[in-house]
């Protein structure tokens, strides 16, 4: 991607892209796609879904860019729009069957299932996915006021204002929500480290 269009700003690529040019499209994916990946994660916990999330959030945005009307920072849309589309993958979704059940056969008896498994061990996941998984474990504690905050202000990197007008609140009132969202996080994860001490003793 050329840098004369990753400087431009989101209006300007929005324009890009309704003028046919796949390149205004193109930059707002790389501008925005680790902010929706680490919104959708931290509410799925997992990173295939979180994929099949974020491929859906730029469908939508590719069909309905048009419908944007600059009323708020295209940031604070694709908020609304992320969150709607995990709401949808949450409520869609069914248990899935397992690769590792039997078969059943017709003449009612079972065998078990042989399929070559590629993918990475839980060793090689693990050293990626774990305190990723435990930070958001984390979130879960939070009320929803002050875990919406620390999704605007780390995942979509909002700036303070943004999440001020994006909620309809007081600009200390973001920055209070926020403080008291990062201590409640520090107390929790001070609190696992000395249980975990306490156990090892």
């Amino acid at each position: 991607m050329s840098q004369v269009y990753t400087d431009l700003s989101d209006e300007q690529l929005i324009e890009l892209h309704l003028s046919g040019d796949p390149r205004g499209m193109e930059a707002i994916y790389d501008r925005y796609f680790d902010r929706i990946y680490r919104l959708a994660y931290s509410k799925l916990g997992n990173a295939p879904d979180a994929e099949d999330v974020t491929s859906a959030v730029f469908m939508k945005l590719c069909r309905s860019l048009g419908t944007f009307r600059g009323d708020s920072k295209l940031s604070t849309w694709i908020y609304t729009v992320s969150n709607n589309a995990i709401t949808d993958f949450l409520r869609k979704k069914r248990p899935a069957l397992s690769l590792d059940a039997d078969m059943m056969m017709d003449d009612g008896d079972s065998v078990p299932r042989e399929i070559k498994d590629d993918s990475r061990g839980p060793e090689e996941l693990a050293c990626e996915d774990d305190f990723a998984r435990y930070v958001m474990s984390k979130l879960e504690g939070l009320p929803p006021h002050q875990r919406t905050v620390i999704e605007l202000r780390y995942f979509m990197e909002l700036s303070y204002q943004e999440i001020a007008d994006q909620l309809g609140i007081e600009l200390g009132t973001v920055k209070s929500r926020l403080n008291r969202a990062i201590g409640a996080l520090r107390s929790m994860c001070s609190s696992d480290s000395e249980v975990n001490a306490n156990a090892m003793r």
